[in-house]
């Protein structure tokens, strides 16, 4: 696929309850940012995307680039947030910010609802651009943008990328990796594997490798991520094409960190925690 086909949609899945960890955990400190959490993930993939895309991108507030969104950002070129329960807040924290967030009510059903529900946002909201034709010549020398004619071509994405907002330890770097290698393979789904290790990053005993989000999808498989259901998001797709060689798989360390009670923050709060996963 050429570059100029390659258009990516960016989607970031917000919509849990954080039953576990006894309330909002997206608005918990991130240590390194000292961000909320759900900020520090979009800035993150906003990083990535700004890389990617090589969208204008203005810095302000020290610890992590400020992105402004009067101007500079249409719905289209924005990472897309699916809220649920904690919409309101969310919306709150993230009203400065460069994001096309959209409120999933269906979200007690699980994580494939807010697939669906942003998977059909982006959709919906793919833009139509209005370009300028110029008239073929008819020796008539006044010819030209007077006779101009404007005819719309429409863009919408070629793959989706499908993220976390609880996901601490991802890094852009981490997401450079998987948009690349989905460049190289555009027919293929790209996503992390990782395999779970002790705080000593010594693998589990029993552990096997893990293919999971965040992962690229190409246009092809859309269909099938509005068939999912319940609480099991993409891994069952992912699983159904490693078995047909359609997938690449990325190792990625720092996917297996995600947080789910207050505890877990003890893992991002490590010593030398990011010499240890950014190799």
């Amino acid at each position: 696929m050429h570059t100029e086909s390659y258009h990516l949609a960016f989607l970031l899945l917000a919509g849990g309850r954080s039953a576990r960890y006894g309330g909002n955990k997206l608005l918990s400190e991130h240590p390194e940012s000292n961000l909320p959490l759900v900020e520090h993930s979009l800035r993150v993939l906003l990083n990535a995307k700004t890389a990617h895309t090589n969208t204008q991108v203005i810095n302000c507030e020290a610890t992590v680039s400020k992105v402004s969104h009067k101007g500079l950002f249409d719905k289209t070129n924005q990472v897309t947030l699916v809220a649920g329960k904690w919409h309101e807040s969310l919306e709150t924290q993230l009203s400065h910010c460069p994001v096309n967030l959209v409120h999933n009510t269906q979200w007690e059903e699980g994580i494939a609802s807010s697939i669906r529900f942003g998977l059909q946002h982006i959709l919906s909201v793919s833009c139509s651009v209005s370009e300028t034709i110029a008239p073929k010549s008819n020796g008539d020398n006044h010819s030209g943008l007077h006779g101009a004619e404007h005819a719309s071509r429409t863009y919408s994405p070629s793959h989706l990328l499908i993220s976390l907002a609880d996901l601490p330890c991802l890094t852009e770097q981490d997401l450079a990796h998987l948009i690349q290698a989905s460049q190289n393979n555009p027919d293929k789904i790209v996503c992390c594997e990782w395999t779970a290790k002790n705080r000593g990053n010594e693998t589990l005993n029993g552990s096997e490798a893990r293919l999971t989000v965040p992962a690229i999808f190409p246009k092809v498989l859309f269909s099938e991520l509005f068939t999912l259901e319940g609480d099991t998001g993409a891994k069952p797709i992912i699983r159904k094409y490693m078995k047909k060689g359609k997938v690449v798989a990325i190792p990625t360390p720092n996917a297996q960190f995600d947080i789910d009670i207050p505890q877990d923050w003890v893992n991002v709060a490590m010593p030398g925690y990011r010499a240890t996963h950014e190799d």
